[in-house]
């Protein structure tokens, strides 16, 4: 588990548009109202569902992309797109144009997206103890250790409170 957290920290380089851009398409998934029936909750946006969102806004932005041209961006194969597009495609995925062009942007971001995936997969409370104790100067596995403490309490407090329920229900313990 501690390898798991350790590894979701390091953040993978983003040294080419084509690395930035797959990132985003490896990290940002549909939302719940974008899948149908017969989607796969939490698979990857397809090119062609990025560039119909950016065409369905083509006559606000004048701004149009096609599936292949994005798949080429993907694979660097493309490398100087139009700055209208690299704004269309930040706009798509929800991110700063800045995170195309700005390392400082980019790495901002990669953190926002790790600290959201994380308040996902977790609850809300959990993370933010994950963040005083990696605060505080505590090494990964010191974390790991106090968060396993906390889930233990929590365990047999539940487990208490479950008992105290059930002999309550019945009137008097036995």
């Amino acid at each position: 588990m501690a390898d798991d957290r350790h590894a979701e920290r390091e953040q993978p380089s983003l040294d080419t548009l084509a690395a930035r851009l797959d990132y985003l398409f490896d990290r940002i998934r549909p939302t719940p109202e974008e899948l149908g029936e017969s989607d796969e909750p939490g698979r990857r946006y397809t090119n062609r569902e990025i560039a119909d969102r950016i065409n369905a806004s083509a006559s606000e932005t004048g701004v149009s992309i096609s599936a292949a041209y994005i798949g080429e961006l993907r694979r660097g194969v493309a490398s100087d797109p139009r700055t209208s597009h690299v704004r269309a495609l930040a706009a798509a995925f929800g991110v700063s144009s800045g995170y195309f062009v700005d390392d400082a942007a980019a790495r901002r971001i990669q953190e926002q997206i790790t600290l959201l995936r994380e308040l996902r997969r977790m609850d809300v409370k959990q993370v933010a103890l994950r963040q005083v104790l990696a605060d505080s100067g505590l090494s990964a596995g010191d974390t790991q250790l106090v968060e396993q403490m906390v889930a233990r309490l929590r365990a047999v407090a539940r487990g208490a409170e479950a008992g105290a329920a059930a002999s309550n229900g019945r009137g008097q313990p036995r």
